[in-house]
């Protein structure tokens, strides 16, 4: 790591090396494959898609149920069908509005649920809401994919090696002399099983941060669910550039890649009350009015507010969100929001990707054939025309912006623990490294990718 003099955009340069041997040619060809489906906005493959995952979860009451809406730029918006989160020191005051709703406490908020309430009938209510001057709010989603895109999912490669013997070259062995600032990954929980290669051996494991692998549809089918394993390659990015970090896993999302508002939030307080430095967010998505979502919002000012600044000003606490993978300006949440630092998605030549969302970007890397430790099992047909079965330790390529943004907050803990700073001094000297690039923030290559 050169962050004096390197050449902007390449301060990690052949710190990273990757060796696919025979294995290359065939990884070009499905990275290529990857980035078609990223690229694939037709609303005809992303509708086939959802409606198979709005199916999947309809007998399991206990689940948010998915309903799309479409915004005025024709793209879609999901929400928690039939939800509403409404202030718990209002609830009392329209009461008679919401009789009928179960309800559930979430923070100083209540999700009020009743499933055979459509749109129509939740706008109803959000305009009574607001003539007694209350807010009432939808539940947003937000997904692992940016919707239906990335069809195929990951693909098997080359085992990354043993973990004890994996070495950044001229890195110091010991992670360097400052301290270890914790790492969350907010995502779909992290594999149980205890893997014989030791990558990610020291994340801890409960009930409530597991990736469950195979729920859906109701009691599982036999195959991976769509997006089981994200939240385990998202942390095994981070460990691939910081190895020495202290990597901890929150399950907000389920095994389809699905996180509702205010699960999402609850994590995120969760995490921050928990000790966490930097937080990874690999997920997003879009709301009607391009407004925030609710809990979203306030959680993350929650983190900054409790936090606090340092003596400059500057956020204490570092919050890192993939930009998105539909490959257009809109604004995707939380990425957007006060206080987060969005990463967009480069191809592995260091150009702009045609599939990553831009605009309001800090920064920039590869999200194109990144590799990372992946769970056993076997992929479904339903999603893959040519699926995979991975077997233990094993490793995978996946591609999108979910891969770009834990490099970031990688990056982030590893210069911290070599130059003795703190994580925001550690974003300043990253940001000093980086390539100005229009719309894509400061562009650098962090892990190689494949291209």
């Amino acid at each position: 790591m050169n962050l004096t003099d390197a050449p902007l955009g390449y301060a990690f340069e052949g710190d990273y090396p990757e060796s696919y041997g025979s294995e290359l040619l065939r990884l070009r060809t499905i990275v290529a494959q990857q980035v078609v489906r990223l690229a694939d906005t037709r609303p005809s493959a992303e509708g086939r898609l959802l409606g198979v995952l709005i199916g999947r979860r309809s007998s399991d009451r206990e689940r948010a149920q998915i309903e799309v809406a479409l915004r005025r730029d024709g793209a879609p918006s999901l929400l928690a069908r039939g939800e509403l989160l409404i202030s718990a020191k209002d609830l009392a005051a329209v009461g008679a509005l919401v009789q009928d709703y179960g309800d559930r406490t979430v923070g100083d908020h209540v999700r009020l649920r009743r499933f055979a309430a459509g749109r129509v009938e939740l706008d109803r209510v959000i305009d009574d809401c607001a003539v007694h001057n209350i807010a009432a709010h939808p539940n947003y989603i937000a997904s692992m994919a940016a919707v239906g895109k990335g069809v195929g999912g990951p693909e098997n490669a080359p085992w990354l090696g043993d973990f004890a013997n994996y070495r950044i070259p001229n890195a110091p062995s010991d992670g360097g002399p400052g301290p270890r600032p914790p790492v969350a990954v907010i995502d779909t929980g992290v594999e149980e099983t205890m893997r014989g290669d030791h990558w990610l051996g020291k994340v801890t494991r409960t009930p409530e941060n597991l990736d469950l692998l195979d729920v859906l549809p109701r009691g599982g089918d036999g195959f991976l669910d769509y997006e089981a394993g994200h939240g385990t390659f998202v942390a095994g990015v981070v460990q691939r550039v910081a190895p020495s970090a202290d990597i901890r896993v929150y399950r907000a999302a389920d095994t389809d890649g699905f996180a509702t508002d205010d699960d999402i939030a609850a994590a995120i307080v969760q995490a921050h009350r928990d000790g966490a430095e930097i937080i990874n967010l690999s997920l997003g998505g879009k709301t009607l009015d391009d407004q925030p979502p609710l809990l979203m919002q306030q959680a993350v000012e929650t983190v900054h507010a409790e936090a606090g600044r340092d003596s400059k000003g500057r956020f204490n606490k570092v919050i890192v969100a993939a930009a998105g993978n539909y490959g257009d300006r809109g604004i995707v949440w939380p990425a957007a929001l006060d206080g987060v630092e969005a990463v967009a998605g480069l191809t592995a030549y260091l150009s702009p990707a045609s599939w990553s969302s831009y605009g309001a970007v800090r920064f920039s890397t590869v999200g194109e054939g990144i590799r990372s430790v992946y769970p056993e099992g076997a992929e479904s047909p339903l999603f893959d025309p040519e699926p995979d079965t991975f077997g233990p330790n094993a490793a995978a390529v996946w591609s999108g912006t979910s891969f770009a943004a834990p490099q970031i907050a990688g990056a982030v803990a590893r210069i911290s623990a070599e130059q003795n700073v703190s994580p925001r001094d550690a974003v300043d000297l990253l940001d000093a490294r980086g390539k100005s690039v229009v719309g894509f923030g400061k562009a650098m290559r962090i892990l190689q990718g494949i291209g």
